[in-house]
């Protein structure tokens, strides 16, 4: 596993050349506080670990805003079913989820200035697939900032998907 530290957090690699996966994938991001508070996403010697944590209480900026980013949706009748998200370019959050219509995407420190998000949501009913996908621009102010990425079904029957402050 290949960790790599953003001014963001932190992503997590993996290499894999077995026959069944067949090359590199995606083991997760975490934010800085998240690692403070809950420790590495992926196993790592507890001296590997004392060495992150120390690099980073270091290095890392301190530039005092955060953002809580939550994905919510209005279609009725579907439940959100895969989340694929980017920051500046960077994988941040791809799983699978199971009935819900809300989702945490984002919580943590962020650096100050313009950052984007491009996303793809699955929606799912019992007979049908929607597939939303888009990119949204975000202005980070100093202190906390709360948004919220909302879905919505216009009276044509297109998918809309807006940012929300909040």
């Amino acid at each position: 596993m290949e960790l790599v530290v953003s001014p963001s957090g932190m992503n997590y690699y993996g290499t894999d050349w077995t026959c069944q996966s067949g090359g590199g994938y995606f083991g997760g991001f975490q934010t800085f506080e998240d690692f403070f508070v809950k420790g590495s996403i992926q196993k790592m010697p507890r001296k590997i670990a004392k060495e992150v944590r120390e690099y980073l209480k270091e290095h890392r900026s301190k530039g005092g805003a955060t953002l809580r980013l939550v994905y919510a949706h209005e279609i009725e009748g579907f439940q959100l079913s895969g989340v694929f998200v980017h920051l500046d370019g960077s994988p941040i959050h791809i799983k699978e989820v199971t009935a819900q219509e809300e989702m945490l995407l984002y919580d943590g420190s962020i650096t100050l200035g313009d950052h984007c998000f491009s996303f793809v949501f699955i929606l799912r009913s019992a007979d049908a697939m929607k597939k939303v996908n888009g990119e949204i621009q975000i202005q980070i102010q100093v202190a906390e900032n709360h948004a919220v990425l909302k879905t919505i079904e216009d009276d044509k029957g297109n998918l809309r998907t807006k940012l929300v402050e909040g």
